[in-house]
């Protein structure tokens, strides 16, 4: 099976064109942004263009109208080819390809061997196991999607979309991201597929914790936020809506008597993300922490190791590399 890659592309009027890069496109009056307009109406920061896990969204910053086909939106939304998307003075077309990797750039480090026979690497990120057509890895008798592999930092997680998908035996919670190591075993509906590493590389399927941020640098957005997360091969940027901008923040500046990268404790955390709600729930907590590990995972990083629960929970951290900068405006 071939991997393959998005390409996305933003057409300005007069033929030129931007590619939208791991960093995302910025459009807005601001002379930094990637397509700078000049309608007064235009914020500084208007909309964001960036790949997720699922293709290409636009996630509107500004107070004026970003409009998809003619149809205005307040909120993410996903981009396909051919689409128009317009904010004051600017009407701009997607477009979107699907790419061949480069297999010697990105040769697999983990393969699914099948029970039943047969070896398949994992290639790209996510890796797709399903009954749909364009399912990475199809099994007919699966539901399409049934199961997201997502490669960050060298690791491995599972997301399972359906019930029922074991982990060693253990059911996965739906939409949680599961670590997943060598020699694990994922099963469902009499399919069970061992996790292996590829031989030729020993070295690359895991980190072991050394591929820390030395630097990140948040930019504060009117709902919510981009983070630049600076790791040993470059840098890699999220955008956060606002609750999980406000848990990152929480870990990066944590209250008096902590520094970034210390644990801080559930009650500290609600304070910061929800001051007017003391009562928020720790099963509540748990879902903001397992929200922010997933975005932080669609960005190529290891979420699920770099935001850590405490033994027992009742607190966070976010770990960082030994004096790692931070930068927070």
């Amino acid at each position: 099976m071939e991997a393959s890659r998005l390409r996305c592309m933003v057409v300005l009027p007069d033929g030129p064109s931007r590619r939208v890069g791991p960093s995302g496109l910025w459009i807005g009056r601001q002379r930094d942004c990637d397509i700078v307009a000049t309608d007064p109406s235009v914020s500084r920061r208007h909309a964001l263009v960036h790949l997720t896990s699922d293709g290409v969204e636009v996630v509107p910053l500004g107070r004026g109208a970003v409009e998809v086909n003619g149809k205005r939106c307040d909120r993410p939304t996903a981009l396909a080819d051919g689409d128009r998307l317009a904010v004051p003075g600017l009407d701009l077309v997607i477009q979107v390809e699907a790419q061949r990797a480069d297999r010697g750039a990105d040769a697999a480090t983990y393969r699914l061997e099948r029970a039943k026979g047969g070896s398949f690497g994992i290639v790209h990120s996510p890796f797709v196991i399903g009954g749909g057509d364009t399912d990475d890895l199809i099994v007919k008798a699966w539901p399409a999607g049934a199961v997201r592999l997502h490669l960050a930092q060298g690791e491995l997680y599972a997301e399972a979309a359906v019930g029922k998908v074991t982990r060693n035996g253990s059911e996965l919670e739906v939409g949680a991201l599961e670590p997943i190591g060598i020699e694990d075993e994922l099963a469902y509906k009499r399919e069970l597929f061992t996790v292996r590493q590829v031989a030729r590389d020993a070295t690359t399927a895991a980190t072991g914790g050394s591929d820390l941020p030395r630097r990140v640098v948040v930019e504060m957005l009117p709902r919510g936020g981009r983070v630049v997360f600076t790791v040993n091969d470059g840098d890699r940027a999220v955008f956060l809506s606002d609750r999980r901008l406000d848990l990152l923040i929480a870990l990066l500046r944590p209250p008096d008597g902590h520094a970034a990268g210390d644990f801080v404790s559930d009650d500290a955390v609600r304070q910061i993300v929800w001051p007017r709600n003391p009562g928020v729930t720790r099963p509540e907590i748990n879902m903001l922490i397992s929200r922010c590990r997933r975005d932080l995972v669609e960005a190529g990083l290891a979420g699920g190791r770099l935001i850590e629960r405490a033994p027992g929970g009742g607190a966070t951290r976010l770990l960082l590399a030994p004096g790692a900068e931070v930068v927070v405006g």
